[in-house]
């Protein structure tokens, strides 16, 4: 199980990442949703690392995301991101720039502020 430290590493990393990828490119806005996703993913299990959990797949972590006030707080931002990652990897629906603009990247903004609260 990575402890928290780990996970704000590899969450930082996705988000560095990401921001490098030349957004005027649909699949390139894709894959930056997918990364802004699994930043979020890692802050969210950095939290959970700090109460001793951990998920071991989305099935579980969506399940654990219910468990705590903090997380539920940022459960629709966690969804929406999830929701446009996926539709990008499976479905090659990419995120416009707009869409990636209001929806992607501020729903990333409040997983990685709410849950830098609470380590």
């Amino acid at each position: 199980m990575p402890i928290k430290s780990i996970h704000l590493s590899v969450a930082h990393d996705n988000e560095h990442l990401a921001e490098r990828l030349n957004m005027d490119s649909a699949p390139a806005r894709g894959w930056a949703a997918t990364m802004s996703f699994y930043a979020a993913l890692h802050y969210v299990e950095a939290f959970f690392s700090t109460k001793g959990s951990h998920s071991a797949d989305h099935r579980t972590r969506d399940s654990n995301l219910c468990r705590y006030n903090e997380t539920l707080k940022i459960y629709d931002e966690f969804c929406e991101l999830k929701n446009i990652s996926t539709s990008a990897r499976y479905f090659g629906r990419y995120p416009n720039k707009t869409e990636f603009s209001v929806a992607v990247a501020p729903a990333l903004q409040t997983v990685k502020t709410e849950m830098e609260k609470c380590l």
